[in-house]
């Protein structure tokens, strides 16, 4: 117990000195242009092997390095109307993109990441959790007043395709 009480109290104190002791300032963080490029609110449509879907999305600030949505799409193919939330950051460490999302239908979430330098408005997502057996792959392509989104993956051993094209409200 005494061995416990003088970690912490040597724990205070040295908190209490690194609070008091001055620090280099932290570098400000800019957020990267393609993260930017997505606040605000988007009208998309996708375009799969079961036809064609209309969705909308609203997209705000959360940090330096992270975006927020939300959003609403139509019923396609077998899946039902639903609503979705979803981060978009960047990791300058890694130089890599991430997203990550779910919606309100069961089952419905993953997170995908993108190698790509901060200023990048072109990056190709991979899903990397849950692990995707049918090794979907999105090219995404931003601009200030648009996304495009090409799909590409295997479903029972065909190539499969789809699209998407957004354009900001």
């Amino acid at each position: 117990m005494m061995r416990s009480v003088g970690f912490l109290t040597l724990g205070a104190v040295f908190c209490i000195g690194a609070a008091v002791a001055p620090r280099p300032a932290a570098a400000a963080t800019q957020m990267p242009a393609s993260l930017a490029a997505l606040i605000g609110s988007w009208s998309c449509t996708y375009t799969g092997p079961k036809g064609t879907v209309q969705s909308t999305y609203t997209i705000s600030r959360f940090s330096d390095l992270w975006v927020s949505g939300t959003g609403a799409s139509g019923a396609y193919g077998g899946r039902p109307a639903n609503k979705s939330f979803f981060f978009v950051g960047y990791d300058p460490k890694k130089h890599s993109f991430i997203s990550m999302g779910g919606s309100t239908l069961a089952g419905d979430y993953n997170s995908s990441s993108a190698s790509a330098a901060a200023s990048a408005m072109d990056m190709t997502y991979t899903n990397v959790w849950p692990a995707d057996p049918s090794h979907e792959r999105d090219v995404w392509h931003f601009s200030p007043t648009a996304i495009a989104i090409a799909s590409s993956w295997m479903e029972k051993g065909k190539p499969m395709s789809g699209k998407s094209s957004c354009t900001k409200q």
